[in-house]
């Protein structure tokens, strides 16, 4: 969680930008097309603004962003798209200009985005007070929110997934003998969905939260904060939450 208390730290620097920006002068429609080959990486950087990633069958990043802040924010604080090889692509979407003396209260671009990868990406998100929502990719990936609801639908491959403070939910269409799912919270709930042929151990740590399973889970030790069992038997997988104050749920 070390990441995590370093996101809480910068929450207090963090609220003057927001409040700077309550109030959007000037709207900014960026679109960018790149070519991705199908298992490439896609890596992106967000503070403020919603996220939406969908899988689709063509070999290419397609990038549609709005970006709202005063006209001097937008001039100085730009969308950063970069790409290597047809194997990575960049996303930061406040990319500061270094010339800029600006006070840090206005270092921020709200920023919405509307992604489609490969539907075979490696995803590696960070965001900052920005809701996520990936649908029909497969991983691995791995997603980083702070103050953020971060929703995976119809995904396949190990994640990792931590919040602040935000629920997590996750729909795993497929199950393979040895991934892994790691999600912690903070302040949030975590959902995961998961198909009849699931296997793996479970372990479970909170201070105040509890797990629920509606599939069978074969206890080996138990106590007022943690567990550890075996989800269908047990297998190579791993089914790893931790939450301070957020109750787990393990469904079909």
């Amino acid at each position: 969680m070390r990441h995590l208390a370093a996101a809480f730290a910068v929450l207090a620097l963090a609220a003057p930008a927001l409040a700077a920006t309550s109030v959007f002068d000037e709207t900014e429609h960026i679109t960018r097309t790149l070519a991705l080959a199908p298992g490439g990486t896609l890596r992106l950087k967000n503070f403020s603004g919603h996220v939406t990633i969908t899988g689709t069958d063509r070999a290419e990043v397609s990038i549609d962003a709005v970006r709202r802040a005063p006209q001097a924010q937008l001039d100085r604080i730009k969308l950063d798209i970069q790409s290597t090889d047809s194997n990575l692509v960049t996303i930061d979407a406040n990319r500061r200009d270094s010339a800029w003396w600006g006070f840090k209260s206005h270092n921020v671009v709200d920023t919405d985005f509307d992604i489609k990868v490969p539907r075979r990406t490696r995803l590696d998100v960070e965001v900052f007070s920005s809701p996520v929502s990936i649908t029909g990719v497969d991983g691995p990936h791995r997603v980083y929110g702070f103050s953020s609801q971060l929703v995976l639908t119809d995904v396949s491959g190990s994640i990792r997934a931590h919040t602040f403070s935000g629920s997590v939910t996750i729909r795993e269409k497929t199950w393979e003998s040895d991934q892994t799912i790691d999600v912690d919270t903070f302040s949030g709930h975590i959902e995961l969905h998961v198909p009849d042929n699931a296997r793996g151990t479970v372990t479970f740590n909170s201070f105040s939260g509890r797990l629920n399973s509606e599939m069978p889970l074969t206890m080996h030790s138990s106590s007022t904060r943690s567990l550890r069992a075996d989800l269908g038997g047990g297998g190579g997988s791993t089914l790893r939450f931790k939450t301070f104050s957020g109750n787990v749920k393990i469904d079909r």
